[in-house]
């Protein structure tokens, strides 16, 4: 990919023709964006689905994610080891995984404002729809009674989990909600890559994070059984019988996730109450 700064944006060098034609060239435009489709709004960050195109329904498909941040969570970002969640970890992101030969979205165009701190205020990403794929949750319970099928997805995603990580990365938002397919073509792709990181070697602790999102996912999806999770074990493994270390990750693992099902009630509730829980 070939990249061009314009106007306060870098934009893939495919893509600039078509947001000049629509008056969204400038990091400006994008950020002032008022329309699209409603995907998701937080305080801080929305993300619309746009169609750039003749006519309704006719055109191509993005998604744009605007980050906005409060003068607290900079200062409380200079003291967390984590990534924070903004445009441009989620840019750079795209373009590892591009460059490690894992199918994410396309990167179309990135843009921010920083502070006095050197960290983001606002921040955006414009990304290319990934067509004729739906999320991985959403698609395992639709495999009711085609095991086979099933079963390759499966050790697939163990293939993926396992080469993910032997190259150093770790998502740190391993969900399976985060995981598409193309039913057409079986490809995988990995999205919400904001907390993404590279390191010569995976932590033991960061690895286990991810797998206990994924494990906690799984236990959530219809048609996802204990017995398909012990098939993704083996394949993440390489193996066909767990010795005694496997056996100890795994129960961490296992730990993990029934903290994140903990925490995930507690927010619930919370919500339901009317109460904002951290």
């Amino acid at each position: 990919m070939r990249f061009i700064n314009h106007n306060g944006l870098i934009i893939n060098e495919r893509f600039f023709e078509l947001l000049k034609a629509h008056g969204l060239d400038s990091f400006e435009c994008l950020l002032n964006y008022e329309g699209g489709s409603v995907f998701n709004k937080k305080k801080t960050h929305s993300v619309v689905r746009i169609e750039l195109g003749e006519g309704e329904g006719e055109g191509e498909g993005f998604y744009l994610k605007r980050h906005f941040w409060s003068a607290g969570e900079r200062v409380k970002a200079l003291f967390s080891r984590d990534r924070p969640e903004e445009g441009r970890n989620e840019w750079e992101g795209i373009l590892l995984l591009e460059e490690l030969g894992f199918p994410t979205m396309v990167a179309v165009a990135f843009g921010e404002e920083r502070s006095f701190f050197g960290l983001p205020s606002v921040s955006l990403t414009l990304t290319e729809e990934i067509y004729g794929a739906e999320r991985v949750e959403d698609y395992i319970p639709s495999l009711t009674g085609r095991v086979i099928e099933k079963r390759e997805l499966v050790r697939r995603l163990g293939l993926l989990a396992r080469d993910f990580h032997r190259k150093g990365l770790c998502h740190q938002d391993f969900y399976l909600g985060h995981f598409f397919i193309n039913p057409e073509t079986g490809e995988l792709f990995l999205v919400d890559l904001q907390r993404v990181h590279k390191r010569k070697a995976v932590r033991k602790s960061d690895r286990i994070k991810d797998l206990a999102q994924l494990t906690f996912s799984a236990r959530n999806t219809e048609n996802f059984t204990w017995t398909d999770l012990v098939r993704f074990a083996h394949t993440y493994l390489g193996k066909e019988k767990f010795d005694n270390s496997d056996k100890r990750m795994i129960r961490r693992i296992f730990k993990k996730s029934e903290k994140i099902a903990r925490h995930t009630e507690k927010l619930l509730r919370a919500r339901q109450s009317g109460k904002h829980v951290l």
